[in-house]
């Protein structure tokens, strides 16, 4: 590391090889844990997911070469800060997940790893935002009329992709893909990690929403909700009939297909290959077929996987914002919130829930939203607040004096 001076302590006591991080992190954890071989408690599991979104992220960064100690620098940790700080959680939230990779720098400082800790210094911690334990500004919510714009050009894009569906089928796919995400997340109020992937959180219900857990004809899907209980979840009828058409378009080989799948090609290239290997297949045979029918503009990756029964991956909450990204940017939707520049998933969740709290109370909200009533009426405050000055309002205009009791103000009472 850049701030360890010689890096001698970035080797494992035995040769000079760097120390890769993701080689140690069982070592941490275990030190962390409860029960006889440290395998159970709660810190050891909050650790493990926030070590492995942070090690996913730095792969992100680093495709080609394992991330080691040596190669950790404080520009490393800074940036992961910003990532986190971009995220859709509470200041609190990201001091807490921030907080797990420090603690365990700090364990690889005693451990000889390291020989400081990166993650303490104020240029990696300066773009974290701060906790002062007073309420924040308001987050962002999809007003009506950003809601409306949205919708009307996913459903633009849709019905030209699909009027050519015959002739480019993947392209038919990804706008109906988009455009079911943008209604269900309009008008469902899900989170986004109850319906798409996370790649640090390996469990069922955090791997993406699957099909099996779509019952159109209910109109709810079944969601891993935030507590980690399963909850069956309301979906109205205006976002039914994008799912509908997601489904005819793409025509899954099972309901094991994630609803929302990824497209991106290198992913799907491996993924294919991989689950064709485990079919006895050799990776040459697995090549030559993804090489013969791809290659050649026969079908896209997607169509092959449909094809041959192989499950994509989702889509991940990362790439999610970036489609929504794309998607803000396309429709050339106007929008003062400098943390996002963009109407990111949980402003679809904020805006579902103005719409439930005006229309119906925080009771019938709360109830939408998968959350308790007083946290709703905490994260919707502003909404009792305007009522109650409009209140206010009213009852002074009430209590005005009539205009014969107004004292003449020309007159010389003085």
């Amino acid at each position: 590391m850049s701030s360890s001076g010689n890096g001698q302590g970035h080797t494992d006591g035995q040769d000079d090889r760097p120390v890769e991080i993701a080689d140690v992190v069982e070592d941490y954890l275990t030190d962390k844990g409860k029960g006889a071989e440290g395998k159970s408690g709660t810190y050891r599991r909050d650790a493990k997911r926030e070590l492995d979104r942070f090690l996913a992220f730095l792969e992100d960064e680093r495709p080609r070469s394992p991330t080691t100690f040596e190669e950790l620098t404080i520009r490393d940790i800074r940036q992961y800060a910003r990532h986190l700080a971009t995220q859709d959680w509470t200041e609190s939230t990201i001091q807490n997940y921030y907080a797990h990779i420090s603690a365990f720098c700090g364990w690889a400082v005693r451990e000889g790893y390291l020989e400081e800790n990166p993650a303490l210094k104020s240029r990696a911690k300066e773009p974290l935002p701060e906790d002062d334990g007073r309420k924040t500004e308001r987050q962002q919510a999809w007003s009506p009329e950003q809601r409306t714009a949205l919708l009307e050009y996913v459903d633009e894009q849709a019905h030209e992709a699909i009027d050519e569906v015959g002739e480019n089928r993947y392209e038919a796919i990804k706008a109906c893909r988009d455009r079911a995400l943008v209604y269900l997340l309009c008008f469902s109020g899900v989170r986004g990690a109850e319906v798409l992937g996370d790649i640090a959180d390996a469990r069922r219900g955090r791997d993406g929403l699957r099909w099996s857990d779509v019952s159109l004809e209910d109109n709810t899907i079944t969601v891993l909700g935030k507590k980690g209980e399963w909850s069956d979840r309301a979906v109205p009828p205006s976002a039914i009939p994008s799912l509908e058409r997601l489904r005819s378009v793409l025509n899954p080989s099972s309901d094991d297909w994630p609803v929302f799948t990824t497209l991106s090609y290198p992913t799907l290239v491996e993924t294919f290959k991989d689950e064709l290997v485990e079919r006895d297949y050799t990776r040459e045979e697995a090549e030559s077929l993804h090489r013969e029918r791809v290659n050649d503009g026969d079908v896209s990756m997607i169509e092959l996987c449909v094809e041959y029964d192989v499950d994509p991956p989702a889509l991940t909450t990362h790439s999610a914002r970036r489609i929504l990204q794309r998607l803000t940017e396309d429709a050339d939707i106007e929008l003062d919130d400098d943390k996002h520049g963009y109407l990111a998933p949980h402003g679809a969740r904020r805006g579902a829930g103005e719409v439930m709290v005006r229309e119906f109370g925080y009771t019938e909200a709360a109830r939408h939203l998968d959350n308790s009533e007083e946290v709703v009426r905490e994260h919707y405050s502003h909404i009792e607040a305007s009522e109650r000055a409009q209140m206010a309002e009213t009852a002074f205009q009430n209590q005005r004096p009539s205009q014969k009791d107004v004292p003449d103000q020309d007159s010389d009472g003085e």
